[in-house]
């Protein structure tokens, strides 16, 4: 939960040697490692759900039978006067830590964490957002775990803290009010907590109710309220920032409108998880590597810890989602601004093709492992290898999630009887021009079109995109000096720092083009094509009526006659199309051109063509 101040000292203490003696009890086959495995952390469970030995946050609550052991345990516990929810005594060994990190899972928006330390010494330093202080025994503490905060264990024992989570209750925030906040005030009187023996002694309450399977739209719009804030809250406000709020906006009012046709019943949940996906593809797309105020971290990782949970059952949902069988897709490959969008949403008009609104950067970079941020920032560069079959069941639930066919029609839309089994997908996003290995492995009957442009042209597209800013990728890519880093991130980029522009995106089409050609020649003939720019632009009709009978779609001749008569700009066209249009670079590109001759030749003299 997000507090005032990094830690305040609740005004309660308690009777340490009667803590020690209740938990000695305990022998060591009682006490778990951590979830995570952190080494030197472990703890013994007190409340939990159902009771039992576990560390979920989801379900209701209940005393794990070894607390019945411990009467002055549940009268600390019950001092709080606040519903108890998971409750742990937790260890840190000698020289252990816990790591920098803050906890932003949606379940810790209402929730606090107590820390009554019991076995402790000096040399354990808890630090928060650069805070730096020692909990003594026998104290209480709160914390805001929203921002950055580890423990170090500097000392020759073994810390033990009974660490109690909260939504707390009006009787706890007024105790809370009463504390003191290190280095300015302390509490006026810490009341001892003594044990005591009489029956009398005030029952445990305990959370039972933590999760709803939807939200309310109250709830989302305050979700949204509390990110908008945050993100408010530097004073500055830029184009990636206003449209953040305006994807968050749009939550916050679809949800409204999906409550009010379907509210918590079951025939929405398909509805309130494409919202969610879509929410989060169109933000992580939208935000980048870009970070929050309060905490530091990316907007896109909190988004993805923070959503979900609105609707609760979006993970079964997800695991139980009926996934079609992906026929033969179509995957189309081209250096970035080389008019693949233009294919894609020629294309996508065919009422038999399935495919996702947009391309597919947070489909596939949402899946664990996956992301440059994970892989040390190598490239965009995926291989067969990086295909495991977690990964392959999560992009394919990703994809099904964002369905919809050429006429418009949303794949979990449909009622359950009318979904198709088989769906022929089709894909297009310029950084799977360095995934052709990994898309085989995962769609191994997959088709390939593979579009190219003139390099003079294609090289000044994206120099306009990079001079945009609207084509940013990784606004905050380590180790890079420069703007923003735009488009395709291709592999060796490092060597690229303080190099021209123009010198930067000839490298980025020539090894997108030099990767595609590699490796296409692999696979048989008959699952490729090539087809290029001026070809598409001059003969849309055409090119469409051949790609239909490569793939053995159904003709649509109003659809041929119609592009042959008017051919609509793609979505991300940033200037109206002229011949030429690249010589308004000509002079920052002259330097770079003859370095792409023999690659532009290789293309123009390439079989295989559409």
């Amino acid at each position: 939960m997000r507090l005032s101040t990094p830690f305040i000292k609740l005004p309660l203490r308690f009777d340490v040697a009667r803590l020690r003696s209740e938990i000695e009890q305990f022998p060591e086959t009682e006490w778990r490692a951590h979830p995570q495995g952190f080494l030197g952390n472990s703890a013994l469970i007190l409340i939990s759900v159902a009771g039992g030995d576990n560390d979920d946050t989801a379900g209701e609550m209940a005393p794990a039978p070894r607390l019945a052991q411990c009467p002055y345990l549940r009268q600390v516990l019950a001092s709080f006067h606040a519903v108890i929810g998971r409750t742990r005594l937790m260890r840190l060994s000698a020289g252990a830590e816990v790591k920098p990190h803050a906890d932003i899972e949606y379940y810790w928006r209402e929730r606090v964490r107590i820390h009554v330390p019991i076995v402790t010494d000096p040399g354990v330093r808890f630090n928060c957002d650069g805070t730096e202080i020692h909990m003594g025994a026998g104290e209480a503490w709160i914390f805001d775990n929203w921002r950055p905060h580890r423990v170090i264990n500097n000392s020759g024992i073994t810390r033990i803290h009974l660490v109690i989570d909260t939504v707390g209750s009006a009787a706890f925030w007024h105790l809370v009010s009463r504390g003191g906040v290190p280095g300015t005030s302390q509490p006026t009187h810490a009341e001892l907590v003594t044990f005591d023996s009489s029956p009398a002694v005030k029952s445990l309450t305990v959370e039972r109710v933590n999760t709803s399977q939807v939200a309310s739209p109250a709830t989302v719009k305050a979700v949204v309220q509390d990110l908008l804030a945050d993100l408010r809250s530097t004073g500055t406000r830029n184009t990636q920032s206003l449209g953040l709020e305006n994807i968050l906006f749009d939550l916050a009012n679809e949800w409204q409108a999906l409550w009010a046709v379907h509210g918590e019943a079951v025939s929405g949940y398909a509805h309130y998880a494409r919202l969610l996906q879509n929410t989060l593809r169109t933000a992580g797309q939208q935000c980048g590597e870009t970070v929050l105020p309060s905490n530091g971290l990316r907007v896109g990782l909190i988004l993805q810890s923070y959503l979900p949970p609105l609707f609760g059952a979006f993970q079964e949902f997800l695991h139980t989602l009926p996934i079609p069988r992906f026929s033969r897709p179509l995957i189309i490959v081209a250096a970035p601004r080389s008019g693949s969008t233009l294919l894609f949403e020629m294309l996508s008009k065919h009422p038999d093709l399935w495919s996702l609104a947009d391309e597919s950067h947070a489909e596939i970079e949402n899946v664990p492992g996956l992301a440059p941020r994970e892989r040390g920032y190598a490239s965009n560069a995926l291989a067969a290898a990086d295909l495991t079959s977690e990964r392959r069941d999560a992009l394919l639930r990703n994809f099904t999630l964002q369905l919809a066919n050429g006429s418009g029609d949303a794949f979990l839309a449909f009622a359950e009887i009318q979904r198709p089994d088989t769906v022929r997908f089709m894909e297009k996003t310029p950084k799977n021009s360095l995934r052709i290995p990994f898309f085989d492995a995962l769609f191994p009957d997959a088709h390939y079109l593979f579009l190219y442009r003139e390099v003079a042209a294609n090289l000044g597209s994206m120099l306009d995109a990079w001079q945009s800013g609207s084509f940013v990728t990784y606004p905050d890519l380590p180790d890079w000096p420069d703007r923003p880093w735009s488009l395709l991130l291709i592999p060796g980029w490092r060597q690229l720092r303080n190099k021209p522009l123009a010198e930067i995106v000839a490298r980025q089409w020539q090894r997108a083009n030099e990767t595609i050609l590699e490796n296409l020649a692999s696979l048989p003939a008959s699952r490729w094509r090539v087809l290029d720019y001026e070809t598409l632009v001059k003969e849309p009709g055409n090119v469409f009526a051949r790609v239909c009978a490569w793939l053995g779609l159904p003709a649509q001749p109003d659809r041929e006659k119609a592009l042959s008569s008017s051919l609509p700009y793609s979505r991300y066209t940033l200037s109206p199309p002229a011949r030429d249009k690249w010589r308004r670079h000509e002079s920052q590109l002259s330097p770079v051109l003859p370095g792409t001759d023999t690659l532009m030749q290789r293309l123009k003299q390439l079989g295989n063509r559409l």
